[in-house]
């Protein structure tokens, strides 16, 4: 089981990243800005209950420490 939390702050894109924490591109987990989606055995399921918190963001997956969620 890892923490994963997601990025407030849109990508360029217009993506929202989900993280398992420590991530190599978060240089650190910000409260104001990261939320914590809770512990999860895979990135899937830390997307899918993001998804379902943000019905109208566009979620994915961190390429660096979620590259099996990352689809853009």
């Amino acid at each position: 089981m890892a923490n994963y939390y997601l990025n407030h702050n849109a990508q360029q894109n217009g993506d929202h990243e989900v993280h398992m924490a420590p991530c190599v591109t978060v240089s650190s987990f910000i409260v104001s800005n990261m939320e914590y989606l809770g512990s999860f055995a895979s990135c899937h399921s830390a997307v899918n209950e993001a998804r379902r918190r943000h019905l109208f963001w566009k979620i994915n997956g961190c390429y660096f420490c979620s590259a099996p969620c990352h689809t853009t």
